[in-house]
């Protein structure tokens, strides 16, 4: 089986084809899991597909203030999904898109008339999908007010001022139940694809995410490499479900050991990681044997205690985390080569990277 702690072997080239069918998933992918970057793709197609086309249309024209709000559209909407793709930020793109399409709007309503109206609809829809709702409903309420005053005579008057507001309240509010569905569900899935499925807790997309952030220039205190010991034999003899069963009992027993800011997280297979933010080695040491003898006495495999042997380091301010987990992965092997059951920090001789 595969170290988790090793990068995998590099597969054999695909083929174009798979590779440009794995970048359209890709594409895909991200779009299907950030609404608002969807929105802001969206974007990008209309400026493409419609807005530029036309401000060439106007300039033909010579209707200059037509042709320079298309213009002027198409550039930002452009400009802010590009940021939003390449950094992943879509707050404050979307903030920018929102505003871009209530002043579209009323641009629209100067230089167009009538337009603007058509326009309404999807842009007080889109906005739900950009900015918070009260904003949102803001902007929405500017928009619809823009677009009903500058296109007062093609609307009917107040004859037609009833319906207009009707519909476009309709569409807002199509808009708030469908963004706040699509935030629920993102936000579940976002909390799913870091929590290992078997054992509840973090997984290895969690840990990197929270120590990538957490060592930007401190130290953050120990990192513990935890390996169940003769798991191979538990799952032999008890079969997968009971070694799941050790699993779980190991998470539940580690949780209850560890403190408030103590985190866990599984590696695979029996594997897990221990960040401890204080990592005072004497702390940590008192911690782990407490740890050693609630699993002995609490987590069994059928009737036999389960052990396990851990590496430990303590991170550098300034060294890569991922440094620091090698040396708790090397020092978790020299623990197996002793006879297992036990707890070895890096060896003397190993020294302690130099910081970066």
């Amino acid at each position: 089986m595969h170290h988790p702690l090793r990068p995998p072997p590099t597969p054999h080239a695909a083929p174009a084809a798979n590779a440009n069918a794995t970048g359209w998933a890709a594409l895909w992918g991200r779009v299907r899991a950030d609404y608002t970057l969807g929105v802001l793709v969206l974007g990008v197609l209309v400026a493409v597909v419609w807005l530029l086309p036309f401000a060439v249309y106007r300039a033909w024209q010579g209707n200059w203030v037509a042709m320079a709000n298309d213009l002027v559209l198409s550039v930002l909407l452009s400009a802010a999904a590009g940021y939003a793709w390449r950094t992943g930020d879509t707050r404050a793109p979307g903030w920018v898109v929102a505003l871009a399409i209530v002043g579209g709007i009323w641009a629209i309503g100067v230089a167009a008339r009538f337009a603007a109206l058509f326009w309404t609809y999807p842009g007080v829809l889109m906005l739900f999908f950009l900015v918070p709702p009260r904003a949102a409903m803001l902007l929405g309420a500017l928009a619809v007010a823009g677009a009903a005053g500058l296109s007062w005579s093609e609307l009917g008057g107040s004859e037609g001022l009833p319906f207009f507001v009707f519909t476009a309240l309709l569409t807002a509010l199509l808009g708030y139940v469908v963004a706040q569905q699509a935030q629920r569900h993102i936000a579940a899935w976002r909390t799913l694809s870091l929590l290992d499925a078997l054992t509840g807790v973090g997984n290895r997309r969690l840990l990197e995410l929270e120590l990538a952030q957490a060592a930007r220039g401190a130290s953050v205190g120990a990192l513990v490499v935890v390996d169940l010991d003769h798991f191979k034999a538990i799952n032999d003899r008890l079969g997968h479900d009971g070694g799941d069963a050790v699993l779980r009992q190991f998470a539940s027993v580690a949780q209850a050991v560890l403190r408030k800011t103590d985190r866990l997280y599984r590696l695979g297979g029996e594997e897990f990681v221990l960040w401890l933010p204080h990592g005072e080695r004497g702390a940590v040491q008192a911690l782990l044997e407490r740890l050693r003898v609630a699993v002995t006495e609490r987590v069994r495999a059928g009737e036999v205690p389960v052990t396990f042997s851990a590496g430990v380091a303590l991170h550098v301010a300034g060294e890569p985390w991922a440094a620091c987990l090698a040396r708790a992965d090397a020092a978790l092997y020299r623990a197996k080569r002793a006879g297992r059951d036990r707890i070895e920090w890096p060896a003397a001789d190993a020294g302690v990277p130099a910081r970066t």
